[in-house]
């Protein structure tokens, strides 16, 4: 089965590929993974796609087809909506099991989001919160009891 994952861009590692490992834990090791980034960040980005492969294929995945989608200004709202929208669409064209991760990136980033996973019906909201002493720090190291994956179409 397709599943793709759509995630943003941040100013460290962590918040990028924490989400995705926690639900590689739970079974849902993507098959296309799309990463929003913006020129800022984008040597954190460039890490987190080499970190990305290693997670889903260290899962049992297969090794998944990233996508980086680079915007000039981290404000161009209308180009994050656009990317938003080609990710999760052609995850619908092809029948795939959609998530979109909301924990890394810029609030605003995360809330266009949250309502873009809202609007156009994907499977999976996730974010993951973590207890406020492992804040910046990779999954491994992080105890299970410090750290939630939450879903939030189960949670609305």
């Amino acid at each position: 089965m397709e599943r793709v994952w759509v995630t943003n861009g941040s100013t460290s590692v962590a918040p990028i590929v924490n989400p995705l490992n926690a639900a590689c834990r739970e079974g849902f090791e993507p098959t296309d993974v799309y990463v929003l980034d913006n020129p800022f960040i984008e040597e954190v980005t460039d890490r987190a796609v080499s970190m990305i492969k290693t997670i889903v294929t260290a899962h049992g995945g297969d090794e998944p087809t990233v996508t980086v989608e680079t915007i000039e200004e981290e404000r161009d709202f209308e180009a994050i909506v656009e990317y938003l929208q080609t990710a999760i669409e052609a995850g619908h064209d092809g029948g795939a099991e959609i998530a979109v991760d909301v924990t890394p990136g810029r609030k605003f980033w995360s809330i266009i989001s949250f309502q873009a996973g809202r609007k156009l019906n994907v499977d999976h909201l996730y974010y993951v919160h973590l207890d406020g002493g492992y804040f910046g720090e990779s999954y491994p190291v992080i105890p299970r009891t410090a750290i939630e994956l939450i879903d939030f179409t189960e949670v609305l």
